[in-house]
């Protein structure tokens, strides 16, 4: 099996030097001790492997965003690839604050060739408790643990940007998006209303929450990318409608990027 390799040399010119002894594998004893490390392995259609870094930092010297020092770029171009998702960015490694077992870290998978990809566990560091490693899978709302087994799934070609996260727990309601302000739970509460009106083969979106959206994004059941419509502003009574004539019937996944938080919602639609 072929490897992707990387040398982030940015991380040797740029970062602290304590940051990085932290995540590289050299001890300094007060530094190594507070990093606990979870590595991923992704296997896309073509044999090659990424390997992923999430560093959890138990004095939360990093967090979710993008942290200088803590957080490497992804400066490959591969044809097919998997990368942590930060603020829209492409990263190998990421640093974030302490160990929350509800946080679910979005990847991005960018597949030139369509084919199975592949999740697994390399290995978990310094970790003291006994921990779980899943996928989430956005578009079928379900967990799949990594920490035995790899989990196996068919993918199309395409960006597949709100599929697939890391997460601690299998409990999908009890989840918080690393990059969000809202829980699952609030989510759920609090989610615009999407639906889909066959009638004038419209999305409607009513932003009743006053969410101020930002970006929505159709995808395929397999997790495709479809079309993206971005710098909508709602009428006065928060509803927006964007057409869908060109769509075909099928089901789709509607991710809704609003200022607080991303709501996905499965849509059928008829013609």
């Amino acid at each position: 099996m072929k490897n992707f390799t990387y040398i982030c040399m940015v991380m040797l010119i740029c970062i602290p030097l304590q940051s990085f002894y932290a995540f590289s594998n050299t001890s300094i004893p007060d530094v190594e001790s507070q990093i606990q490390r979870v590595r991923i392995n992704v296997t896309t259609p073509m044999g090659y492997t990424r390997h992923l870094l999430l560093g959890f930092t138990s004095d939360n010297a990093a967090s979710d965003g993008f942290d200088y020092g803590y957080d490497a770029l992804n400066a490959d171009s591969y044809a097919d690839d998997c990368n942590w998702m930060i603020e829209d960015n492409r990263y190998v490694i990421q640093g974030v604050g302490e160990f929350q077992q509800s946080k679910a870290y979005p990847l991005g998978l960018f597949l030139t060739n369509s084919g199975t990809v592949q999740f697994s566990l390399e290995a978990l560091e310094n970790f003291n408790q006994n921990v779980t490693v899943y996928i989430y899978d956005s578009i079928n709302n379900q967990t799949h643990s990594i920490s035995e087994t790899s989990f196996m799934e068919t993918i199309s070609e395409g960006d597949h940007i709100n599929r697939f996260y890391i997460t601690f727990t299998n409990d999908i309601s009890a989840m918080s998006f690393a990059n969000t302000q809202l829980s699952v739970e609030d989510a759920i509460v609090n989610t615009p209303e999407i639906k889909y009106i066959a009638s004038t083969k419209e999305l409607l979106i009513k932003d009743t929450a006053h969410f101020k959206i930002q970006q929505i994004t159709l995808y395929s059941i397999l997790g495709q990318k479809i079309e993206q419509w971005n710098h909508i502003k709602p009428n006065t009574s928060g509803t927006l409608k964007v057409s869908l004539a060109n769509i075909s019937k099928g089901t789709y996944l509607v991710s809704v990027k609003t200022k607080a938080a991303k709501f996905n919602k499965r849509l059928i639609i008829t013609k």
